[in-house]
């Protein structure tokens, strides 16, 4: 079963720096107690594994949790600009576990 984690227009933050994930989506990510950080790999399209880290702060009331690892280097293979639109999806198989994808929708609005 396939479960959409993020669909996000992408902002120029996202672009230049790292990639904000909703705080009401951690519980797809198993982080260890006391750990502000994890690491995962999601697949796209055309078959690519990037290695991704999730991370939240420290301390303060709130997680703010980013996506940070080959982020970076993913916007600028994908050639992604603001307001193209990201999607992280988490797919549970009992033979093999928990995987993620991840992929791009061109914002089409733009595009007419």
């Amino acid at each position: 079963m396939e479960i959409q984690l993020v669909k996000k227009q992408l902002t120029r933050t996202d672009i230049a720096s790292c990639l904000a994930y909703p705080t009401g989506n951690l519980w797809a990510f198993q982080m260890v107690r006391g750990r502000n950080a994890v690491n995962f790999n999601a697949r796209d399209p055309t078959g690519r594994v990037w290695e991704f880290k999730l991370c939240t702060r420290n301390h303060g009331r709130y997680k703010k949790p980013v996506i940070r690892g080959d982020w970076l280097d993913y916007v600028i293979e994908k050639g992604l600009t603001v307001d193209d639109f990201i999607i992280l999806t988490m797919v549970e198989d009992a033979e093999n576990g928990v995987s993620y994808n991840i992929r791009v929708e061109p914002n089409l609005e733009l595009a007419l």
